[in-house]
């Protein structure tokens, strides 16, 4: 019979929760890709609105190329903003703390049902006053606490049944021992 230790077995829980977690945190608010279709030029074009359906200017847009940004705009009065020179390919738009993966596709290349532009849709709170040289990586500060205590609670309800296990296996020899 093989055995594992108690930490081969708390970093093999906690790392099939982490693939389990990464998917839905670092794929955007909702976790669909959308395909989008660059213009002519390689332009992609959009716009930005509040929850409430208001457009938001001079909102930073920033493209992200794995995890990297590779370029950035900022909207205009009515909320529309212009990348240019934008290579197709997975990418992630950023406005404020939102982001919304995108899969760019040039002209011609595009599946039928693909949009022309992307419509962002960003709380006005967050996106005012962002400036387009800060950028954030990564996860935020609530989500690595958060990550942070679920690999705690799992690392402990792991311990707890590894005591479990170990205090069970004891009785046995114990009545095996009180028992000719």
């Amino acid at each position: 019979m093989r055995t594992h230790t108690l930490s081969a077995r708390i970093l093999s829980v906690a790392l099939c929760c982490g693939i389990l977690l990464s998917g839905p945190a670092m794929a955007g608010s909702k976790g669909i890709i959308k395909d989008i279709e660059l213009s002519k030029t390689g332009t992609l074009y959009g716009q930005v609105y509040t929850p409430d359906g208001t457009t938001v200017s001079n909102a930073v847009v920033q493209l992200r190329y794995q995890g990297k940004t590779v370029a950035a705009a900022r909207s205009n009065t009515e909320g529309q903003f212009a990348i240019g020179n934008v290579r197709s390919g997975a990418h992630e738009v950023v406005v404020g703390t939102v982001s919304s993966p995108v899969r760019l596709w040039s002209q011609g290349a595009a599946p039928a049902k693909s949009a022309k532009g992307l419509v962002v849709r960003a709380d006005q709170t967050i996106v005012r006053g962002q400036d387009e040289f800060v950028t954030t990586s990564g996860f935020g500060l609530l989500d690595v606490i958060t990550l942070t205590t679920m690999g705690s609670a799992v690392g402990a309800l792991v311990y707890g049944i590894h005591n479990d296990q170990h205090l069970d296996d004891i009785e046995d020899r114990l009545d095996a021992i009180a028992s000719p």
